[in-house]
C-alpha cells in the first residue's frame, strides 16, 4: 500500500507556502532597490546638471573675460596705429610685441582657434593668428572694417556683440554672393576667405570700440564640448541658446532635435522629455547676465538597479530554496504519516490473513514526534520546511542588497567627486588664466620700470577681469622684490614683500612660469594660497627686459564654490600629506584626510569608508593634475544606512506577516487532515463501519491515505463478522478443492526428507566446506538450504514477489557456479510490486528451462533479463534469454501443450510434454496450469522465440482484488 496522498499533499502546501514568501520577500527586495535606486539615481542627475551648468557658466565667463581683455590698448593699438604708413620695421617690432602678449595668455588651441584685429581701412594693419600652429593670417585674407561694410556684413557680425554668437553656414558668404560683380575681386577675395574662417564657429567680438578697432575670437568647436562629463559617466547632450532663442552652440547630433528644443524653450518650456535617439529628459538653465540658456539632454535610464544579473541570483537561491523545502517537507512528512502507514498496512494483512493477534504498539511509538498530535506534528513540519528556506532568503536577500545597494552608492559617490575634482582643475585653470591676463596688462607691469609710462591705475575696474572677486589681492613686484603696485593698501606698499626663501624658489622658475604657494599667510595673517607667476617686462633702458614677479593671492572661499552638494565636502593637500585649504571648518575632517593621506601608485582611486564625527562618510582621495595636489572628497551616506535599516524593518515586518499567514494556513490544513482521522477514531472505538462507498472491481480508488484506511477497517469489520458467522464463501472453498491436488503432490515431495535432518546436514556441510576454504560449495550449500527451506515451508500457496525473486536469485547462484559464467543476469525490478502476493513456484521453473534449452547449448556468453513491472492493476513478470531459441513450428507446439486442461488424461498430457521438448519436469505447463487455476481468465502468459535469437516467457497476473497497497 503507497501511503502518499495526505504526505503528498503536505508536501505541495509546503512548497506553495515557501513560493508566496520567497515572492513576497522578492517582491519587497525589488522594491527597496527601486526606491532606493531612485534616490541616488536622482541625485546623480542633480549633481551631473549642476556640474554641467556650472562649468559651461564657468566657461562662458572664461570668453566674455577674454574678449574684454582683448579690447585693452595693449591689443588693439596694432590696428589703429596706421602702421600701413609707417615704416616696416616699426611695424614688425610692434607685431611682435603683439604677438609676445598674445603668447602670455597661454591660450589653448582646444579652446581658441584664432584672433583678429581689424582696423578701420587700408591705412591700418590687420592683424590675425591661428593659435593651433601660431601662424600669422595672411594680410589678403583679413578685411577692414570699411570692406565688411561696403559688403553689408558688419551689421550681421556685430549685431551680437559682448556675447558670444554662432555664425551659422552661409550666414556671411550668401550675402557675400550676392555682391559678386559689385566689389573690386581683391576685397571680394579678402571677404570670402575670412567669412569662411568663422562660419560654422561660435564666436565674440565686443562692436567697433571708441578706436575704430574690430577684435574677433573664433572659437574651436570643442571648446564647450570639453566641459561635458565624459560618456562613461554621463549619457547626454547640450546646447546652448543666445537671448533671442537662436542656438550658439549644440553637440546633438540631430539639428532638428536641438531645433525643436529650442521652440519649447522660447515658448517658456522649462523641462520635458524629448524623443531622439532614446527618451531624454530635458532642461533649460538660464545664465545671467547673458541672457542665454543651457540646454541639458539627460537620457532617461531606469530608475531602478535591480539588473538581470539579480534576477538571476533570485531564480536560483529560488529552485534551492523550494529544493530545501521539499527535502525537509519529504523527511518530516514521512515521519508524520509513518503511524498511519503502519497501521493501515497492518489492518490490511489482518484482513487477508485473518490473523487476530493484536498489532504491535511499538510501531506508532518511532522518533520524537510520536509524543505530539498529529495536529502538532503538521504544524512542526509545515513550519519547519517553511520557516528555514525563507529565512535563509530573507538573510541572503538582505545581505545582497545591502551589498549592492551600498557598492552603488558609493560607485556615485566616486562618480559625484569625478564632477567635483573636474570643477575644482577648472576654478585652478581660470585663476591661472587670470593670473595670465594680469600679466599682460602694461599697466601693471610698467609699474616696475622707472623709465617706462605709469598708466592710470584709477580706472583698473573688476569688469575687465571677471574673477577678480574670487582674489583677495595680487601685488606685482619688481625684480628686487619691491612691491610697486597693490589691488589693496596701494599707499603703504612696505606690507607686502617676497620673502628670501620665495624669492630663491621664484628665481629658479622660468620665464612666463607660475607656480601654485601654499602654506603661506596673507597680509591679513591668515593662511592662504596664492599664485606666482615670473614675468620679463620691458626695462625701458635701451630696450632690454627685465624680470618682474606677480603675486595672486586668492580668497578663504575661492574653492568653497565649486560645489553646492551639501552632502559633498572636501580638503586639499600638498604632495606631501600638508593640508592646503578645506572646505569645512571641522578639524576633524582636515584630521582625517591627513590621516588618511597617501600617494597612489599608480593615480587610481583611493576610495574608504569611516566615520567622521559620527557620520558615515566615503572618502575618495583624487590627485590634481599639474600641481601634485590630492583632494580627499567627503561624501556622507547617512541617508544610505537609514535606507538600509528601514530596509530591515521592512523584512523585519515581512516575516511577521508571512508567518502569521502560514500559521493560519497550517491550522485549516492540519484541521482538514485531522478531522477524518478522528471520525475514523470514533468509528473503531464504536465498533461502526464508516460510510464509505466500497468501489467495484476496476474502479478508481480512492486517493486519500485515510480513505483508504477506512476501506481496509471497513473490509476488516466485515470479515470479522464473516468468521464469527462461519459463512465462509463457497467459491474459495471450490478453488482449495481445486488446488488440492497440486499442494498433495507438493505435500508428498516435502515429506520424503525429514526438514531437520536436511537442514542440519546442509549446514554441517557448509561448516565443512567453511573449514577446508572451499568458498564456493559454501555458497552452493547456502544457496540450496535457502531452496529447500522455500520448497518445503507448508504455509500459503502465495508469497511476497520479493521472496518468489529471492527464491530464483537462490537457484541462479548455484546455477552461476555450475556453469562458470557462462552467463549473466540482469535484475529489472520495479521497487513498488516487492510487496504483491503472487503464486508460489512460478519463476523457477520458466528459469530452469530457460538455462537448460536455451543457454545450455549455446557456444557464446548468455544473458538472462529478469523484469517485473506494476502497470496499473496488472503485474507483468518476464524471463528472457539470448539462447538458442526456437523454430516457428516448436514454438507452436509448446503453445499448443498450453492449452491442455486439467481435465485430461495424464496420457494427453505426458504426450505433449514430450512432444514440447522445451518444457520439462514441474515446468512451464505446471507454472501455466496453477496459474490458471489460481487467477482464473485474467491470467495472460506469452511465449516469444526465434531461433538462434533467444526466448522470451511473459505472466501477466492481475492484482488479486484483496491486496491492497502496503
Amino acid at each position: 500500500m503507497k501511503f502518499r496522498y495526505h504526505r503528498n499533499m503536505l508536501i505541495s502546501v509546503a512548497l506553495l507556502l515557501t513560493l508566496f514568501s520567497e515572492i513576497a520577500i522578492f517582491g519587497i527586495g525589488y522594491w527597496n532597490i527601486n526606491d532606493t535606486g531612485s534616490e541616488i539615481r536622482r541625485a546623480s542627475e542633480q549633481n551631473i546638471a549642476s556640474h554641467i551648468e556650472s562649468q559651461m557658466i564657468s566657461k562662458l565667463n572664461e570668453m566674455n573675460s577674454l574678449a574684454l581683455q582683448l579690447e585693452q590698448n595693449d591689443f588693439i593699438l596694432y590696428a589703429r596705429s596706421f602702421y600701413s604708413l609707417r615704416p616696416p620695421e616699426e611695424e614688425l617690432a610692434a607685431r611682435q610685441e603683439l604677438l609676445t602678449r598674445l603668447e602670455q595668455l597661454h591660450l589653448s588651441p582646444e579652446s581658441v582657434e584664432r584672433i583678429y584685429f581689424i582696423g578701420d581701412n587700408a591705412n591700418q594693419k590687420n592683424f590675425g593668428k591661428i593659435i593651433k600652429t601660431s601662424e600669422w593670417v595672411e594680410d589678403s585674407q583679413i578685411p577692414w572694417i570699411e570692406d565688411l561694410q561696403d559688403a553689408g556684413l558688419l551689421n550681421l557680425l556685430t549685431r551680437y556683440y559682448g556675447m558670444p554668437a554662432y555664425i551659422p553656414k552661409g550666414m556671411l558668404s550668401d550675402v557675400l554672393e550676392e555682391k559678386r560683380g559689385l566689389l573690386p575681386q581683391e576685397t571680394w577675395d579678402r571677404l570670402s576667405l575670412f567669412a569662411s574662417s568663422i562660419e560654422g564657429h561660435l564666436i565674440i567680438n565686443n562692436g567697433i570700440n571708441p578706436l575704430n578697432v574690430l577684435s574677433v575670437i573664433v572659437f574651436d568647436e570643442r571648446i564647450l564640448t570639453a566641459e561635458l562629463p565624459s560618456s562613461q559617466i554621463w549619457s547626454g547632450y547640450a546646447g546652448i541658446l543666445d537671448e533671442n532663442q537662436q542656438i550658439l552652440w549644440t553637440n546633438v547630433p540631430d539639428r532638428a532635435a536641438m531645433e525643436k528644443a529650442a521652440k519649447l524653450a522660447a515658448s517658456g518650456e522649462t523641462e520635458w522629455e524629448q524623443q531622439l535617439d532614446s527618451r531624454y529628459y530635458v532642461r533649460t538653465v538660464p545664465v545671467p547676465p547673458y541672457g542665454i540658456r543651457v540646454i541639458t539632454f539627460e537620457q532617461l535610464q531606469y530608475d531602478s538597479l535591480w539588473k538581470w544579473s539579480n534576477t538571476y541570483t533570485y531564480i536560483i537561491f529560488l529552485a534551492c530554496s523550494l529544493l530545501l523545502s521539499f527535502v525537509i517537507a519529504y523527511k518530516l512528512a514521512n515521519s508524520v504519516m509513518y503511524p498511519y502507514q503502519a497501521l493501515a498496512r497492518a489492518v490490511w494483512k489482518k484482513g487477508n490473513d485473518l490473523d487476530f493477534k493484536s498489532i504491535p504498539e511499538q510501531h506508532f511509538s518511532r522518533g520524537w514526534l510520536s509524543k505530539m498530535t498529529i495536529r502538532k506534528k503538521m504544524l512542526v513540519m509545515l513550519l519547519s520546511s517553511v520557516l528555514v528556506p525563507v529565512l535563509l532568503a530573507i538573510s541572503m536577500y538582505v545581505f545582497l542588497m545591502y551589498s549592492y545597494v551600498f557598492d552603488k552608492a558609493v560607485d556615485l559617490s566616486v562618480e559625484s567627486s569625478d564632477h567635483l575634482v573636474a570643477e575644482l582643475r577648472s576654478r585652478m585653470e581660470r585663476y591661472e588664466n587670470l593670473t595670465n591676463r594680469l600679466s599682460t596688462d602694461s599697466r601693471l607691469t610698467n609699474l616696475t620700470s622707472p623709465f617706462l609710462f605709469r598708466g592710470n591705475m584709477d580706472d583698473f575696474t573688476v569688469a575687465s577681469y571677471p574673477g577678480l572677486s574670487d582674489i583677495s589681492y595680487f601685488v606685482i613686484y619688481d625684480v628686487s622684490g619691491v612691491a610697486k603696485y597693490s589691488s589693496v593698501f596701494n599707499n603703504n606698499r612696505t606690507l607686502f614683500k617676497l620673502r628670501s626663501y620665495e624669492k630663491s624658489v621664484l628665481e629658479q622658475l622660468g620665464t612666463e612660469e607660475m607656480i601654485w604657494m601654499t602654506g603661506q599667510k596673507d597680509v591679513y595673517g591668515h593662511p592662504a594660497m596664492m599664485l606666482v607667476k615670473k614675468l620679463q617686462v620691458p626695462s625701458g633702458a635701451a630696450g632690454k627686459p627685465t624680470t618682474a614677479f606677480l603675486q595672486v593671492v586668492l580668497k578663504e572661499e575661492a574653492f568653497s564654490y565649486a560645489t553646492t552638494d551639501r552632502k559633498q565636502s572636501f580638503v586639499i593637500l600638498d604632495e606631501a600629506g600638508e593640508l592646503i585649504y578645506s572646505h569645512l571648518t571641522s578639524k576633524a575632517f582636515q584630521e582625517a584626510a591627513v590621516s588618511n593621506w597617501s600617494v597612489p601608485v599608480k593615480k587610481e582611486l583611493d576610495v574608504q569608508i569611516q566615520q567622521v564625527e559620527g557620520s558615515n562618510q566615503v572618502v575618495i582621495q583624487r590627485e590634481l593634475e599639474k600641481t601634485g595636489w590630492y583632494t580627499n572628497i567627503f561624501m556622507t551616506i547617512d541617508d544610505i544606512y537609514l535606507k538600509i535599516q528601514s530596509m530591515f524593518y521592512r523584512f523585519g515586518v515581512l516575516l511577521v506577516i508571512i508567518i502569521m499567514i502560514i500559521m493560519v494556513a497550517m491550522w485549516q490544513i492540519a484541521y482538514l487532515l485531522v478531522k477524518p482521522i478522528e471520525r475514523l477514531k470514533q468509528a473503531i472505538e464504536n465498533e461502526e463501519p464508516l460510510l464509505v462507498q466500497r468501489m467495484d472491481r476496476g474502479a478508481e480508488q480512492p486517493r486519500d491515505e485515510i480513505g483508504q484506511l477506512v476501506v481496509s477497517f471497513n473490509q476488516m469489520l466485515k470479515q470479522i463478522h464473516e468468521l464469527m458467522q462461519e459463512n465462509v464463501d463457497k467459491e474459495i472453498r471450490e478453488k482449495k478443492l481445486v488446488t488440492s491436488r497440486m499442494k498433495a503432490e507438493l505435500g508428498m515431495l516435502q515429506q520424503q526428507i525429514n526438514p531437520h535432518f536436511l537442514y542440519n546436514t546442509l549446514e554441517a556441510i557448509n561448516m565443512r566446506a567453511h573449514q577446508y576454504g572451499a568458498a564456493e560449495v559454501s555458497t552452493m550449500v547456502k544457496s540450496l538450504a535457502k531452496i529447500f527451506r522455500f520448497t518445503i515451508n507448508t504455509g500459503s500457496e502465495v508469497v511476497a514477489l520479493s521472496d518468489e525473486l529471492e527464491h530464483a536469485r537462490n537457484y541462479l547462484t548455484i546455477q552461476e557456479l555450475r556453469f562458470q559464467n557462462k552467463f549473466t543476469v540482469r535484475w529489472e525490478l520495479d521497487e513498488s510490486a516487492m510487496k504483491l502476493s503472487v503464486l508460489k513456484f512460478i519463476l523457477q521453473p520458466i528459469i530452469e528451462n530457460a538455462l537448460q534449452h536455451g543457454i545450455e547449448d549455446l557456444y557464446g556468453e548468455g544473458e538472462l533479463l529478469i523484469r517485473t513491472e506494476l502497470s496499473g492493476h496488472l503485474l507483468k513478470l518476464t524471463v528472457q534469454d539470448n539462447g538458442i531459441g526456437m523454430g516457428e513450428e516448436e514454438l507452436e507446439r509448446v503453445r499448443q501443450s498450453l492449452t491442455i486442461e486439467t481435465e485430461k488424461s495424464a496420457e494427453q498430457r505426458a504426450w505433449m510434454r514430450s512432444a514440447a521438448s522445451y518444457s520439462s519436469g514441474v515446468g512451464l505447463i505446471n507454472v501455466y496450469q496453477r496459474l490458471r487455476l489460481y487467477y482464473g481468465e485474467q491470467l495472460e502468459l506469452v511465449i516469444e522465440s526465434e531461433e538462434f535469437q533467444g526466448t522470451t516467457v511473459t505472466i501477466v497476473l492481475p492484482v488479486h482484488q484483496k491486496l491492497e497497497e502496503s
